[in-house]
């Protein structure tokens, strides 16, 4: 049942964003990304979550015109299905990676303040060696 689920989710992530990417035509609806779908067990509904790229303006711009095209979304997404049922879809903003970008920023910062920069020390000192060069190499196909 879960690797069914999956392909659903799968499918359903697909449609979704190829419609928004191409049948959309809202001016309000900025550059987004489909990143995820949860879909319920019983396929009676499910969660599209979408990253924008902009500022907030420019991102409930276009969460309210992707809110307006639902029932587009949906159609589509119900032609693609081969299930009795649709799954009621709901569209909620993913800010995750902007999250990530921030954390990522942050370590950058803290690298920099280091007393290399960041950039680790150029030559590996002789008591740090890799512990690659310590390994046999050698194989022998008899010992198998």
């Amino acid at each position: 049942m879960k690797l069914r689920i999956e392909r659903l989710k799968e499918l359903i992530r697909e449609t979704a964003a190829e419609v928004i990417l191409h049948e959309l035509t809202d001016p309000r609806i900025g550059f987004c990304t489909v990143t995820q779908v949860q879909l319920a067990d019983d396929l009676s509904h499910c969660t599209i979550h979408v990253s924008v790229l902009g500022d907030d303006k420019v991102k409930a711009l276009t969460m309210h015109g992707l809110q307006n095209a639902r029932g587009v979304i949906q159609r589509r997404i119900a032609g693609q299905m081969k299930t009795r049922t649709t799954p009621h879809v709901k569209l909620e903003l993913d800010e995750s990676i902007e999250k990530n970008f921030a954390v990522m920023a942050k370590i950058k910062q803290a690298r920099e303040s280091d007393s290399d920069a960041g950039k680790g020390s150029a030559e590996p000192s002789k008591n740090n060696k890799n512990i690659s060069d310590n390994v046999d190499l050698s194989f022998d196909d008899d010992e198998c």
